[in-house]
């Protein structure tokens, strides 16, 4: 049985030195970790370049190998797995925890005698900045109006949710200093305090992986984090919000 190519890939293919394998670059996405959060890096083969899942490129006979290289193009190095802190599951990689030395590339091979392809995935692992609970490179980003409603999800935390369970998510906000005129803001200014649970008014409401502000306010403006428990470890993600709207005066606000 052959495994055909999903015709709504656009990358361009290219032969690798790795056996002659048909080598579909970088995937598009990238996976990055705070230093000590548990990641899985998902073949990204059986997600848009193939028309096969992994039970079923395993019935055909085909193996799934990984490798790993400093940088794309460099040599890639097979991959031992210690079952323990990193595993392979299925098609996927495991680290329980990350740490800072598994930055890098990694490749997932799926070959047998006759057929080889191959994609790479890139894993960035990232200290939290001084005294705080994300790494401000590591941001996702939202903007919302002035009196209009926002919501703020919890993104990425798809692999740390088991079916059927409800997660006991919990949200921080850094405490900032923000520069506004006209609306808009112009900077913000962080105070080195740790993230803390925050005392939320009755106009914002936790709803599963959502914090929803009914109706957005100046002081709205920040950095939230949530944070997730997966066994031993805790997953963050931090999305800072902008906020638009009316003019107003020159002035600093404290969140």
């Amino acid at each position: 049985m052959q495994i055909g190519l999903n015709k709504k890939t656009k990358k361009t293919k290219q032969e690798s030195p790795l056996e002659g394998c048909t080598d579909w670059s970088v995937d598009y996405l990238k996976y990055k970790v705070l230093l000590g959060e548990p990641v899985r890096i998902k073949c990204a083969l059986f997600y848009g370049y193939i028309r096969a899942n992994y039970t079923h490129a395993q019935s055909t006979g085909l193996s799934l190998m990984w490798y790993k290289s400093a940088g794309h193009g460099d040599f890639e190095e097979p991959i031992s797995f210690d079952g323990t802190r990193m595993s392979k599951e299925e098609d996927a990689i495991w680290f329980r925890p990350a740490e800072l030395d598994d930055v890098g590339y990694y490749s997932c091979v799926l070959r047998n005698s006759t057929y080889c392809m191959k994609v790479s995935m890139s894993l960035t692992v990232a200290e939290n900045d001084t005294d705080l609970c994300y790494n401000s490179k590591m941001r996702f980003f939202e903007k919302a109006e002035l009196s209009k409603s926002k919501d703020i999800l919890c993104p990425g935390i798809e692999d740390y949710i088991q079916p059927g369970v409800e997660p006991e998510i919990v949200w921080y906000k850094v405490r900032s200093f923000v520069l506004m005129e006209k609306g808009k803001m112009l900077s913000t200014l962080e105070t080195h305090d740790e993230c803390k649970p925050k005392q939320w008014r009755q106009t914002i409401e936790r709803r599963r992986d959502t914090l929803s502000i009914k109706e957005v306010r100046e002081d709205d403006i920040g950095n939230y984090t949530c944070e997730l428990p997966f066994g031993n470890f805790v997953v963050r993600r931090t999305t800072e919000l902008s906020v638009t709207g009316k003019e107003t005066f020159l002035l600093l606000l404290q969140v």
